[in-house]
């Protein structure tokens, strides 16, 4: 049996994989680390993983859309992992990939594609689009390709499941950034802070809290399918 060592990178992601895995026995339960926004800090969770006995690495949470027809909420299973810092691709499972995907698709808005790993947010749709024609990836987030560098130097199979939470068409206001710490947890009060001096960003801090609850719902859902579907 597969034991999988899930990477996220916030706290809240996590809890949505530990609520659903909380009644099975602790020898099926997958292992989960927060890395807070960090593709460094990814690896070592992903490292720490690999010595507890995981044999499948997972890149589980939220990401920034790059393809123009996704809406908040909608799932990528990802099928490659762009590495922008040394443009290097690192290919997921096909065949556990495939059948996620299919199985995700039964009840959320699915597509699968590849994912590029950034160090910094890309904040405006413009940039957004750049990051697509560069890559052709679909989504973009701050964790996977520390995990699939991981992945890829132990030869042991990499998914990538991600929720949309800012879409390819919506820029990220500035006080955004200070939303979430290394250590995964949100800081409402940080952005709360940064509002008083960007009064302008309060519309887009709504609107990008609103998608980010669509994504959690979505990740709530497939972290359900993923405790029912077995890999071999």
């Amino acid at each position: 049996m597969t034991r999988l060592g899930l990477v996220t990178g916030l706290v809240v992601e996590a809890a949505r994989i530990e609520a659903v895995f909380d009644s099975e026995p602790e020898s099926e339960r997958p292992f989960v680390g927060v890395a807070g926004g960090s593709a460094e800090r990814a690896a070592s969770v992903a490292m720490q993983h690999l010595e507890n006995g995981a044999d499948v690495l997972v890149s589980f949470g939220i990401a920034g859309g790059l393809d123009p027809s996704r809406s908040p909420g909608d799932i990528v299973v990802g099928t490659f992992v762009w590495q922008d810092a040394d443009l290097t691709q690192t290919d997921t499972a096909p065949a556990w990939t495939q059948l996620l995907a299919e199985r995700i698709g039964l009840e959320c808005r699915v597509e699968t594609g590849g994912v590029a790993g950034i160090d910094t947010p890309v904040m405006s749709s413009a940039g957004k689009a750049l990051l697509r024609d560069k890559t052709d990836a679909v989504a973009a987030d701050m964790e996977s390709h520390g995990v699939a560098r991981v992945a890829a130097k132990a030869g042991i199979p990499l998914l990538v499941i991600r929720a949309i939470a800012d879409p390819a068409t919506r820029a990220i206001p500035a006080a955004a950034l200070v939303g979430m710490g290394p250590d995964g947890h949100r800081r409402p009060f940080a952005v709360l802070g940064k509002l008083l001096t960007r009064p302008q960003d309060l519309p887009g801090i709504i609107g990008l809290a609103r998608d980010s609850s669509a994504a959690l719902g979505s990740l709530a859902v497939t972290a359900r399918i993923l405790l029912k579907t077995r890999f071999s």
